[in-house]
């Protein structure tokens, strides 16, 4: 066959020759090579993160920043260029499948910081190898493909000393160079509502550019943002009229009472009161709110801090900042809390967790928020009785209760933040500590597994109770317990579990049931013999302020929940694992439009979906640009809270 060394077009009098020596070259060089393998994983990972199957989406929003790379390579490593290649495509590979099990998890397209949280990745092994698919092989498979070719194909590629023309880089060079630039500097200064769609519109490098630049550069002064805000707006804001914190109308029955907060780890409040084959899923707190006060309608409102930023939220009623832990943040931080606040009227304060201090930054996190005494697997608890991720529940009451013997001998109140361990994920319990006698389809389930777990944290929780009451410090006391966050979500949750959960609930699972968790208070003499069961809308901001007001202690600075003990009306937002600007309200919780989800609308009395609005957001825009205010005010507080 003849080659021919030129090939001359003409197109509109305009000559054109082709060297196709070059072409040849270039066809067969590194650059092309890794660039047909990135553009095929870019196009893997759209599909998966945002069902794009369009390829020109590829190759302009994702494919300019990876050009810019491999010229620099290119121009720049000389015989080097092979490694330069190869490296970028491995960090590349580890990027994109860490994305996609990132995405798959936690439902949202992680974010830098999300993407340094990766040291803490063994919390959850057990739960990211179940979410492994036999198609996350597609990006690393190019290694094996290369390997091969490079050993039995010598004259595959041209040898790495060969350098592509220039006048085929430069031009290449200039266009990437504008389309990176315009889509950054027309996009800078942007309100990131939802960083998946962001990603999906500007790319997912461009998009983590853009998002590092608002965190650090783009920061805005707080003073102007607050401009005077108070409580009270806060509290109008959200439909309330404001009542003075000394005029609620629990306020200041448990005076000086020690106060004693549980947070079980997964709990969701569709276990409380439910029932598998005549057995009781958590007997123990059951029982208990007969004297109690239970609010069954109080909602999780994380972030990416997970466990940490509920015991934030918990300790200030401060919004977390969304796509980061909080705990990160805190360093340079003179928080406002509830410590602090008890503090000041003579309590010791305490908490208490079986973890590794310096997981989701603890060690930072507690003395910021004014904790007297933190009590871990670094300096109290030991490595015994592990089950999961760590010391059992069942080891760590009965390690606790010394310490809270010993603070009753004191001569001053306490309060106690009681962080539990064992019902995490992936819920696998050793057989001897299977409370339950679950019918065969459950076995296996990550719903049989979760309901195991959570029945074993309400048995030893149930032992934990009686010790406080036989040491005499119950009736002492205030008792809350709430949940932190689900346990049943994501894509851990297959098919068998969406027709089990359905049988047990007796309705589709929805992400009411996923997001709602229970908070129940005890004030022994005090709350009602017969408990009460309290409806009112809330969520973890509304923890500490209903508490504060049982005890008689008046908040210091501003607060974003508010006490469910006095308001009726509320809006609450999570962003995160909704979209900004997904809200409760009394009616709905009302969810933005998402890259696989048109604007979804959940009742919150039936649990259905409305599904016959031809214009949700006129309907409910009110409360979007609300809660979106307050996001503004929560973030411009926390921002302006400098030591």
């Amino acid at each position: 066959m003849r080659l021919y060394k030129s090939v001359t077009c003409y197109y509109d009098s305009v000559e054109v020759t082709f060297d196709m020596v070059q072409v040849k070259k270039v066809l067969k060089s590194y650059f092309v090579f890794f660039a047909v393998v990135i553009a095929l994983k870019f196009f893997f990972l759209r599909y998966h993160l945002f069902g794009d199957s369009n390829i020109l989406h590829t190759f302009w929003y994702e494919l300019s920043v990876v050009f810019i790379l491999f010229i620099f390579i290119d121009l720049v490593c000389g015989k080097g260029k092979l490694l330069g290649y190869v490296v970028l495509d491995l960090l590349l590979s580890v990027l994109f499948f860490s994305m996609t099990v990132y995405e798959r998890y936690f439902g949202t397209v992680p974010t830098y910081h999300d993407l340094g949280q990766m040291n803490q990745v063994g919390s959850v092994s057990d739960s990211i190898i179940m979410l492994l698919e036999r198609q996350d092989m597609l990006y690393f498979v190019d290694f094996l493909i290369l390997g091969v070719l490079l050993l039995f194909r010598k004259g595959f590629i041209y040898p790495a000393n060969v350098r592509l023309p220039k006048k085929f880089l430069l031009p290449v060079l200039v266009a990437c160079l504008m389309i990176v630039s315009v889509d950054f500097v027309t996009n800078k200064d942007k309100r990131i509502l939802d960083q998946t769609l962001f990603s999906e519109d500007h790319g997912v490098l461009n998009a983590q550019a853009i998002k590092l630049y608002s965190d650090t550069v783009g920061e805005v002064d707080p003073g102007e943002v607050l401009n005077d805000v108070t409580v009270d707006d806060i509290i109008q804001m959200k439909g309330n009229e404001p009542v003075p914190f000394s005029e609620h109308t629990h306020y200041n029955v448990a005076k000086d009472r020690n106060l004693i907060v549980l947070q079980i780890e997964s709990l969701q409040d569709f276990v409380i009161n439910l029932e598998v084959n005549g057995q009781e899923i958590t007997p123990n707190i059951n029982a208990w709110l007969d004297e109690s006060l239970y609010f069954d309608n109080v909602y999780q409102q994380i972030g990416a801090g997970n466990t940490s930023d509920a015991e934030f939220m918990m300790n200030t009623s401060i919004y977390p900042v969304g796509d980061t832990p909080t705990s990160d943040q805190l360093a340079d931080k003179a928080i406002p809390s509830l410590p602090k606040l008890l503090n000041e009227q003579g309590y010791r304060t305490a908490t208490f967790h079986a973890g590794d201090i310096d997981y989701w930054n603890r060690s930072t996190m507690y003395p910021v928020l004014g904790f007297d005494d933190y009590y871990s697997l670094d300096n109290f608890y030991e490595e015994k009785d592990v089950v999961g991720f760590g010391p059992s529940d069942g080891y760590f009451y009965d390690k606790t209760m010394e310490k809270l013997n010993a603070f009753a001998e004191q001569e001053q109140p306490f309060y106690a933040h009681v962080v539990s361990l064992t019902s995490h994920t992936p819920f696998k319990m050793p057989e001897a500590r299977r409370g339950l006698d679950l019918p065969e389809k459950f076995q296996g389930t990550l719903t049989g597994n979760y309901l195991q777990s959570v029945h074993y944290a309400d048995k030893v929780l149930g032992k934990f109770f009686d010790d406080l009451k036989q040491a005499g410090i119950w009736d002492k006391s205030v008792i809350a317990l709430y949940g932190d966050h689900s346990g049943v979500h994501g894509q851990l949750v297959k098919d068998e579990d969406v027709q089990l959960l359905h049988d047990l609930l007796g309705h589709p699972y929805s992400l009411l049931n996923r997001f709602n968790i229970p908070f129940i208070i005890e004030a022994p003499g005090i709350t009602a013999e017969n408990g009460e069961r309290i409806d009112t809308v809330g969520g973890q901001l509304d923890m500490m302020p209903t508490l504060l007001n049982m005890l008689g202690v008046k908040p210091k600075g501003l607060y974003f929940g508010h006490d469910l003990l006095q308001y009726d009306s509320n809006l609450l937002g999570m962003r995160y694992y909704l979209s900004s600007g997904a809200f409760f309200n009394n009616d709905v919780l009302f969810i933005p439009e998402t890259v696989r989800h048109d604007v979804r609308i959940y009742d919150m009395e039936g649990g259905g979906q409305f599904d016959d609005l031809s214009d949700p957001m006129e309907y409910f825009e009110d409360d979007y640009e609300h809660i979106l205010q307050l996001y503004e005010w929560s973030d411009a507080y926390f921002g302006s809270l400098s030591r």
